[in-house]
């Protein structure tokens, strides 16, 4: 009876076979890039656990690192976040590292940002005596706590994600340090100067008020000024590497990526390790080109070439 059974029993199809063959190889690829992943992870986080179990005194503060990030060509700023969460935030927890994240949601956002940044900058280092006396004026008065200032700096480094971010980031370095220190008119008074001289040129053709009104566009939101030129104290900079492989034909790629994104932990994870542990080098001209092969995977091409002021090139650092 039994072979009876037996004998009538009857293979799947071929076609069901594929398909429960197709569904445990896809499922034994997760399962495999998950387990490196979390091996990765934990890897990078004994490289740098140390730190976090190092003491502070009572008035020294945790160092902090500040995010720049961008969004990428032909995509959205998300994708740079998700690679931040992913692969630099696990390191910076483990190392016990605080960090600000400086972003910009569309191109030449972030540029603008660093631009204002290092312009404050500037302000607050060429004008140190007015710092000092309001903190004078704050211990000489009449309050009853006294406030003690950390010995140890809040800011202990820039980290830069991707390509653009990079770029914008360079910008707006060397941009800031020519910009004038002096606020540029508000939009206000600029709204008012272009409606009286609209109003004295409204004789003139529709010609010649196109070219004035592109010429107003392209006027550069900073003034510049050589002569008060200077470069405050910059944080060493640690780059990240962020490949977002976007488009069809990179369809291939994306898909090996995905199911083998613990080799992001070797490349990515690694260079937030380089930030944690603290060690710098001296800036060179090669560094502009940091991320140069992210462009192949950019949908669109840049406007503005990296360029970057000697003086301040001299005074960077970077992570290593």
């Amino acid at each position: 009876m039994a072979s009876k059974y037996i004998s009538s029993l009857k293979l799947p199809s071929k076609k069901v076979l594929i398909f429960f063959g197709s569904c445990t190889g896809i499922s034994l690829l997760i399962y495999r890039d998950n387990r490196l992943s979390k091996e990765a992870k934990i890897s990078l986080v004994n490289k740098v656990s140390h730190l976090a179990s190092e003491p502070l005194s009572a008035h020294e503060l945790p160092r902090k690192v500040t995010v720049y990030l961008a969004p990428p060509l032909g995509d959205g700023v998300y994708k740079t976040k998700i690679h931040f969460r992913e692969y630099v935030l696990p390191v910076l927890n483990a190392a016990a590292l605080e960090y600000d994240i400086v972003e910009g949601t569309k191109p030449g956002q972030l540029r603008s940002k660093v631009r204002e940044a290092i312009r404050e900058k500037r302000k607050q280092e060429l004008s140190p005596s007015s710092s000092q006396s309001s903190l004078s004026s704050t211990a000489d008065s009449d309050q009853p706590f006294k406030t003690i200032t950390p010995s140890k700096p809040i800011d202990g480094g820039t980290i830069v994600i991707g390509r653009i971010s990079w770029i914008e980031y360079l910008q707006g370095l060397n941009e800031g340090c020519i910009a004038s220190l002096e606020d540029p008119p508000s939009k206000q008074t600029k709204s008012d100067l272009n409606s009286e001289q609209a109003d004295q040129q409204s004789d003139k053709s529709d010609t010649s008020q196109d070219k004035n009104n592109s010429n107003e566009e392209s006027e550069p939101e900073f003034i510049i000024s050589e002569k008060d030129f200077s470069v405050p104290e910059l944080d060493s900079i640690g780059y990240i590497h962020f490949y977002n492989r976007i488009g069809w034909k990179n369809f291939p790629l994306r898909l090996y990526y995905a199911l083998n994104s613990y080799k992001e932990f070797d490349l990515a994870g690694e260079d937030a390790v380089k930030v944690a542990l603290g060690n710098t080098r001296q800036f060179k001209k090669d560094d502009l080109n940091l991320g140069k092969d992210e462009e192949n995977f950019f949908k669109g091409t840049l406007n503005e070439p990296t360029t970057i002021d000697e003086r301040i090139i001299a005074k960077l650092s970077m992570y290593t």
